[in-house]
């Protein structure tokens, strides 16, 4: 029934908060990356340097809005936003010309970032960032467009967000946890770092179990063990980020989204707990496991190796 009422408050949570993470540069109009539905919400994770602009491209119809910005984790570097396309304004310098290439008959609208002073906070990571560039427009011409990204003050990590339309693939959707410890590795923080809270979840507790508690676990038993331990990982995980992103960060009620990611995966792990501590397994028990397995997936706990491993026990058990 906890699971049950759990699950549909995520359901309610609006899907508002999450953007599809993409990787690349592209340092002209020949190699610029080309982004497919660009009306979709994304954010191309990358890093400006060596005073090379970066290009993305993509095609837009007649009336489509045109939704960017820019966001970074570094306090001092402001980068840039530079629009290019047809029916965009014609009277711009000269000296944009010398700077980035600019088709024939194209227009541009050139958008500086603004620092801030402290960083807003993103509960569905979670992290925290410095959105230094928020623009929208409407386009009067169908076309390929493009977003150059440079800046006047030095190197820096930026985050250039493009469209509106917030939806997942399924395969976008598993590879949340995966894409999610990627976008924390390129803010600054080692891989080990961020999965420190699981691996001290799951090796504390199996050796909590093997030195002190000292039950005998069979193999199904101790898969499913193992499984409910990396649930319990993805909610450490999730609350260190939490902590972490919150420092330095404007407060906001946001605040309050995060805590469902972590109870989540934690009433799952619970609740297969109790079960692989179980010597017997009835039909209804094990079904409910099979639940938990397919939410957990459903939910990204345990990176899909938990709920995996809970699926894997109810092979191996009699």
């Amino acid at each position: 029934m906890i699971v049950a009422v759990l699950l549909f408050i995520a359901i309610l949570i609006p899907s508002a908060i999450a953007h599809v993470p993409l990787q690349g540069e592209g340092y002209g109009i020949a190699d610029a990356v080309f982004i497919d539905d660009p009306l979709k919400s994304w954010v191309i994770y990358t890093e400006y340097s060596d005073n090379r602009a970066l290009y993305y491209a993509f095609n837009l119809s007649k009336n489509d809005e045109l939704r960017a910005g820019l966001l970074t984790v570094d306090h001092d570097f402001i980068p840039d936003l530079t629009i290019l396309g047809p029916g965009l304004p014609l009277d711009f310098g000269e000296h944009f010309h010398d700077e980035f290439e600019i088709p024939e008959g194209y227009g541009l609208i050139h958008i500086h970032g603004e620092q801030q002073a402290a960083k807003e906070y993103e509960p569905f990571t979670p992290s925290s960032y410095y959105h230094v560039i928020d623009v929208s427009t409407t386009v009067n011409q169908s076309a390929t467009y493009y977003l150059i990204i440079d800046s006047a003050t030095g190197s820096g990590k930026v985050g250039v967000v493009l469209g509106y339309v917030e939806s997942f693939t399924p395969i976008e959707w598993l590879k949340v946890p995966f894409d999610v410890a990627f976008v924390h590795h390129w803010e600054g923080q080692d891989y080990l770092f961020i999965l420190l809270p699981m691996i001290i979840i799951v090796f504390g507790g199996l050796l909590l179990n093997g030195y002190y508690l000292k039950r005998k676990l069979n193999t199904s038993q101790l898969l499913a063990f193992t499984g409910s331990l990396m649930y319990f990982g993805s909610a450490g995980i999730i609350l260190h980020q939490m902590i972490i992103g919150l420092i330095g960060a404007t407060f906001s009620s946001l605040v309050f989204v995060t805590p469902i990611f972590i109870i989540l995966p934690a009433v799952l792990g619970y609740s297969i707990l109790k079960k692989a501590l179980c010597n017997t397994l009835s039909k209804g028990q094990k079904l409910r496991l099979a639940i938990y397995s397919g939410l957990g997936i459903v939910l990204w706990a345990g990176y899909i190796i938990g709920p995996l491993l809970v699926l894997f026990s109810l092979v191996a058990s009699k």
